[in-house]
């Protein structure tokens, strides 16, 4: 089988092929604090993504009549006469209560990296591999003479 004398283009650029080293590190040790600011600011994040998603929801289900029909058959299964859904007071609940959680989060991941120092220093640490960019240079393709 022969193989295809044109250059590898990808949409019209031409590939760029790069030489770099591969190197292993050893990590023994994960700073608590840095990892309470960062899963703070993740957790934060991610409540914030989740109140705006719920307020898209209500919106969507309460102009669809989603929630009107809702009401009215819980009215009618349960015999009342006047139930409704206040989005207000369940939007105030679910962002007290995923403000909470996803705080208790941010709390878990800061255990979990002290509980990763303890057994590092039981085991050793963990190995990692990762490419040095500073090192990387590109590769001269030699071309048909």
């Amino acid at each position: 089988m022969e193989s295809d004398p044109t250059p590898n283009r990808v949409l019209g650029y031409r590939r760029q092929r790069f030489e770099a080293k591969k190197v292993r590190r050893l990590v023994r040790h994960v700073d608590p604090w840095s990892m309470l600011k960062l899963a703070v600011l993740v957790c934060l994040c991610m409540w914030l993504i989740s109140m705006i998603a719920v307020v898209i929801l209500w919106t969507v289900a309460r102009s669809s009549g989603t929630v009107t029909s809702l009401e009215k058959f819980v009215n009618s299964s349960l015999q009342l006469q006047d139930w409704k859904l206040d989005g207000e007071f369940l939007f105030r609940q679910f962002g007290l209560i995923s403000l909470l959680f996803h705080l208790g989060l941010a709390a878990a991941i800061v255990v979990a990296t002290l509980v990763f120092n303890l057994i590092s220093d039981i085991i050793g640490g963990v190995w990692v591999s990762v490419i040095e960019e500073e090192t990387a240079r590109p590769v001269q393709e030699s071309g048909p003479s």
